[in-house]
């Protein structure tokens, strides 16, 4: 009988061997809570870069929101180029009522041309007083 507990022996000492490297493994790899991905390119709701090759070569501002006339939503987008070359861009804006509906559709593309490290801005204001946000789609000219 001690014959057989010996020859289990190494068997045992192996198996706790990996459960003991796999815990380590697993504990080296808890780094705490995973962070969710962050559109670096736009860090405000309202406005969307649908082309991933505007990454490093555009900056968004925040935006710049009024009440003009009889209070209508006055939307300025400012938007700098980072590049040496000059850009042609594309935008589009939707108005949301205050439940977060759309309301008038959405606009046409817009044609936007920015110089060299220069800025331009999208700017445009909405029909009704009724609107109380803006979305807003910045693409490369198509």
């Amino acid at each position: 009988m001690l014959k057989t507990f010996r020859s289990h022996r190494p068997r045992f000492a192996l198996a706790a061997l990996v459960a003991g490297a796999s815990i380590c493994l697993l504990l080296a790899g808890c780094q705490g809570p995973v962070v969710p991905y962050v559109d670096s390119l736009s860090p405000y709701p309202q406005i969307h870069l649908t082309s991933y090759s505007l990454q490093g070569k555009i900056v968004v501002k925040e935006p710049i929101v009024s009440r003009v006339g009889g209070g209508q939503l006055d939307v300025v987008v400012p938007i700098r180029n980072l590049t040496d070359d000059e850009l042609y861009l594309q935008y589009q804006y939707a108005f949301l009522d205050a439940r977060g509906v759309m309301m008038e559709g959405k606009s046409g593309w817009m044609d936007l041309r920015i110089a060299p490290y220069g800025m331009a801005q999208a700017h445009f204001t909405s029909m009704t007083p009724e609107a109380a946000n803006f979305d807003v789609d910045i693409d490369r000219l198509q």
